[in-house]
């Protein structure tokens, strides 16, 4: 019987989009959307109804995302947003062996390729670039040493691209580092989580050990 969902995106009118049609699926639940960066600071409104204790759903694998410095400031910050009596319950991919994840992020349908060109997509529209889009290709490949998967785009060919009135150019096999996700056995997230005053309370994974949700209060 929760009191309250208040869910938290950065884009307004999806966010508003969704918040209406869970109220209206849901009309005994009290949705309390916010627009906000939830790496940022925001205010969690009060609910009409009293409520015992918060607690905070991150699904996905957001958490690889962040490096383990900045995930374990992002732990922190749940933990404060949360309160004294904060559950926190999150998606964490789990470490396997570079021969599973590197076809996983260089899929032969090409999603994740696509995925990643569209940054340049985006530069060109908001910033005013000119990056040909057969200029660059996608390359993911599994750090070992560091624990993450990287996507880069890989300039195909010498060109020379400018953004607004910088040009910047490119040599043949030169990498633009688009995005990192890290990936945590069960005991290196364990400790991450420690960093920021939490202990694992629960764990829930698929057969094969490849994926986890795990349910975290403060220690």
């Amino acid at each position: 019987e929760p009191a309250a969902y208040v869910p938290i995106d950065i884009a307004h009118t999806h966010l508003e989009r969704s918040a209406r049609a869970l109220a209206d699926r849901y009309p005994g639940l009290e949705v309390l959307p916010v627009c906000a960066d939830f790496t940022g600071h925001f205010d969690v409104p009060r609910s009409a109804r009293p409520s015992r204790r918060r607690v905070i759903f991150f699904p996905g694998s957001t958490i690889g995302n962040f490096g383990p410095e900045a995930a374990s400031e992002l732990l922190r910050r749940f933990a404060v947003l949360g309160g004294p009596e904060v559950g926190l319950l999150i998606g964490v991919d789990l470490a396997k062996d570079a021969s599973l994840l590197e076809p996983a992020y260089n899929d032969r349908q090409g999603i994740t390729a696509a995925f990643n060109l569209n940054l340049l997509v985006r530069i060109n529209r908001d910033l005013g670039a000119d990056f040909p889009l057969n200029g660059f290709h996608h390359h993911a490949f599994y750090n070992q040493a560091l624990g993450r998967i990287e996507m880069h785009l890989v300039c195909v060919h010498a060109l020379t691209v400018k953004i607004g009135d910088v040009a910047v150019a490119f040599e043949a096999g030169e990498t633009i580092r688009t995005e990192c996700s890290y990936k945590y056995s069960l005991d290196q997230f364990q400790r991450l989580a420690a960093t920021a005053g939490l202990q694992i309370k629960d764990v829930w994974t698929d057969q094969e050990n490849r994926f986890s949700v795990q349910y975290l209060e403060l220690g």
